[in-house]
């Protein structure tokens, strides 16, 4: 086991646990559940730590965590073909009318 990503805010780490799960890669949360007892000692203390239980897995999950986490390469706005509507490309779906588009 390898410790892969560390963040302060839960759901970011969360997030990136759910990339690594898509890509294939087995993670796990730690210190999920210290805030109370981060709290006594300065919240500023504890991290959330994301691990990887497959060493093998560690260069593959880091490239996946430097894409997709910290350096996204941003994607381009698109024109819903149903309804018109401008979406930003981090949408999959439209979101006024919920269409998905034909391509992204």
């Amino acid at each position: 086991m390898k410790r892969i990503y560390t963040h302060d805010n839960i759901v970011v780490l969360h997030s990136a646990k759910n990339v690594l799960a898509l890509n294939n890669i087995e993670s796990f949360v730690k210190n999920e559940h210290t805030i109370p007892v981060g709290a006594r000692h300065g919240i500023s203390n504890i991290f959330h730590e994301l691990w990887i239980l497959n060493d093998q897995d560690y260069d593959k999950a880091s490239r996946v965590i430097e894409t997709e986490i910290v350096n996204p390469e941003p994607k381009a706005s698109w024109i819903c073909s149903n309804c018109g509507e401008e979406n930003e490309g981090s949408f999959e779906v439209c979101w006024k009318c919920q269409d998905v588009p034909l391509s992204t």
